[in-house]
């Protein structure tokens, strides 16, 4: 298993499946559990000699272009992870203020997350 590091998140990359050589890739969370987020398919193109990358999301819908260059296929998947987790983080700290509580528990405990939140990327 290959694991990258961009800046926040984590993610890691499977070995190829020995029967079609597909390629998991998942979030690793903070608390070491792993979310699949996507795959990545080989595409043998014998015309050219050359192997093309499709990446998928687990919704089976392409995330970008294929491409003969699997290092821009991980730089991408640390960015798409990175923006969902950015996505992940506002709608949770949206939720925790809009919740029935005063305005300054509200704002403490969004504080509070915000904090949590950098005390576990500081672990990694």
């Amino acid at each position: 298993m290959k694991v990258n590091q961009s800046d926040k998140v984590i993610i890691s990359f499977s070995s190829p499946e020995s029967m079609n050589n597909t390629v998991f890739v998942s979030k690793v969370h903070s608390d070491y559990t792993t979310e699949v987020i996507g795959k990545i398919y080989p595409k043998f193109n014998s015309v050219e000699d050359t192997i093309y990358y499709t990446s998928i999301n687990i919704q089976g819908e392409e995330l970008f272009p294929p491409t003969t260059d699997f290092s821009e296929i991980e730089k991408q998947f640390e960015k798409y992870a990175q923006e969902s987790s950015d996505i992940s983080l506002m709608e949770t700290m949206q939720k925790e203020a809009e919740k029935p509580i005063g305005r300054k528990e509200s704002l403490r405990a969004i504080r509070n997350l915000k904090i949590k939140n950098l005390e576990i990327l500081k672990s990694f």
